[in-house]
């Protein structure tokens, strides 16, 4: 064989196996903040209402409320925002298994950061919300503050979905999507976000 199709074979071998690296990758686990290692804190953002406007509000409470009223086991916090590839990568993931989702009574709760374009975020997310997903924006960046997920009014490291139980205690912080996502959110698997 001459040299120029050693490499071609060389090359293809490669881009193979980064393929197949790349395909087997599991979901980032991030450390839990030192504010959600035992509960979720307080909270409050603004949500869509069944008129379209924006002036209902997500709090613990009734977030805790709504999970018991549709039977959920666990809820997902989806932290996203329209810049965010990634962000978006996930969301196609979630809305492909809204089905296996809903029959694993995983209540979803999409939370767009940072930003305050209703119209922009609505039209971002059409595509990917299901219905009776929960829609909530955190245009101040105050619940990922709260929460120990960005500090000082810096940006949240996106892509961050946070599952917590039906009590609303977090179970683990996923950063990157990786494969097993999002089964990973309905896994029996005990798996526990890591402590600081």
């Amino acid at each position: 064989m001459d040299t120029a199709m050693c490499r071609l074979i060389f090359f293809v071998c490669l881009a193979f196996l980064a393929n197949w690296s790349f395909a087997q990758r599991p979901s980032e686990m991030r450390s839990f903040p030192k504010e959600l290692q035992s509960e979720l804190p307080w909270f409050a953002v603004v949500t869509k209402d069944i008129y379209g406007g924006y002036t209902d509000i997500l709090s613990k409470d009734k977030l805790k409320n709504i999970a018991v009223q549709k039977n959920s086991k666990r809820v997902v916090l989806a932290f996203y925002a329209t810049w965010c590839i990634p962000c978006r990568e996930g969301l196609i993931k979630m809305g492909n298994k809204a089905a296996e989702l809903e029959k694993n009574n995983v209540l979803v709760v999409l939370l767009s950061v940072g930003e305050e374009d209703y119209a922009k975020i609505n039209t971002f997310v059409s595509a990917y919300v299901k219905d009776g997903w929960l829609l909530g924006f955190d245009k101040f960046n105050n619940l990922s503050e709260n929460f120990g997920l960005s500090k000082g009014g810096g940006e949240m490291p996106l892509p961050g979905t946070l599952l917590l139980d039906k009590d609303l205690r977090p179970i683990m912080l996923i950063g990157q999507e990786g494969d097993d996502f999002p089964q990973i959110l309905w896994s029996e698997t005990k798996l526990t976000g890591l402590k600081d």
